[in-house]
């Protein structure tokens, strides 16, 4: 009888040093599909931790310490040759604090957690000065959840291409009021009272209109391909949402979106009159250039976001990849987002 893919991973899992991993915020959504994820490929988690208790290795709840949790990680991995690894599924800015403490000492990080990988400069560069071998900082699922975004970026730079250009379809969100708005069918303030009933948007669906979650993945691929100086604050970014309803009540928002209707119409049909041509909301990192910007963007009916749909989709142009390598796919939800977080998990052993 031939062995099925999963065991064979588990047995070649059985011949190489143990995976000693916590998972910070294992009752979260994304949490919880990332303790299923690892249960699939039988990787048992040795710690488990939340805001205000941990459990160490089947062990009672006790008092979280983050620096107590490293230090019982390291000689975890000491006694028994394993891999140190802290997983962080949170969105917290506490527990982002530790990285560098915990990546100086040889334990590996891998997070969902955008904030640091988007902020000050300054900040991101002394979190990568922190490393300290064998230890890794991954973060793939920052940009796309679980698409292969980050690591093909690296992976083409340490292989000698010369990254150009990176466009990036990065919001399902913008991408469905987009979609809805294309050839008239749809008004704006209809695709978003569509897209909020629907649950895609934030219970304010300004925080996705306004591009700032599209702005800090553009960030983080402009570092990724070799841009210096990049900073959110600095950045030339479109929202959609009109100034003079930036300040009131969801309600009064949904409300009064209408009023911008017939200009946001006319913006799309005059797009839409050359044959084939969209309109999308984008983040584009321009390399050569070294402009970074985000907001709607007319794309020609050549152009590779116009297959996206309701997807993500990267397009990364390089010396060698003159017509873009794209990436494309479900760049948001747990289970897609926790398998971003575990093959960084499993990259910890290389």
């Amino acid at each position: 009888m031939i062995p099925s893919s999963s065991q064979q991973l588990t047995k070649a899992s059985k011949a190489l040093p143990p995976l000693l991993v916590a998972v910070v915020g294992y009752t979260g959504g994304v949490g919880t599909c990332l303790l299923s994820a690892m249960d699939k490929i039988s990787l048992r988690p040795y710690a488990l931790v939340r805001s205000s208790t941990m459990k160490i290795d089947g062990g009672d709840e006790v008092p979280v310490d983050f620096s107590e949790l490293g230090n019982i990680l390291l000689q975890a991995a000491k006694s028994q040759g394993g891999i140190p690894v802290i997983a962080d599924v949170t969105a917290s800015s506490h527990v982002q604090s530790q990285y560098k403490n915990w990546l100086s000492q040889g334990i590996s990080v891998c997070t969902a957690n955008k904030g640091i990988f988007a902020g000050k400069e300054t900040v991101y560069q002394e979190l990568l000065d922190s490393v300290v071998p064998p230890a890794k900082l991954l973060h793939e699922a920052t940009v796309g959840a679980g698409l292969p975004v980050l690591g093909t970026l690296n992976s083409l730079r340490a292989t000698s291409h010369t990254i150009v250009k990176v466009e990036g379809v990065l919001s399902g969100t913008l991408a469905y009021v987009l979609g809805a708005v294309a050839g008239g069918k749809m008004t704006l303030s209809d695709a978003v009272q569509n897209a909020k009933k629907l649950g895609y948007t934030e219970p304010d669906p300004r925080m996705d209109l306004n591009g700032m979650d599209v702005a800090r993945k553009a960030v983080i691929l402009a570092r990724l391909s070799g841009l210096t100086g990049i900073e959110l604050d600095k950045m030339e970014i479109e929202s959609l949402v009109p100034k003079t309803l930036e300040d009131c009540s969801v309600e009064e928002f949904m409300e009064g979106l209408s009023a911008f209707d017939q200009g946001f119409a006319a913006r799309v049909k005059e797009v839409e009159e050359s044959p084939g041509s969209r309109l999308h909301y984008a983040a584009k990192i321009d390399v050569e250039k070294k402009e970074v910007t985000v907001g709607p963007m007319a794309c020609e009916a050549s152009h590779p976001f116009n297959s996206a749909g309701p997807d993500n989709l990267i397009a990364i142009t390089t010396n060698f990849y003159t017509r873009p390598l794209v990436i494309q796919g479900a760049g948001a939800g747990g289970d897609v987002t926790a398998t971003g977080v575990l093959s960084d998990i499993l990259q910890c052993r290389n």
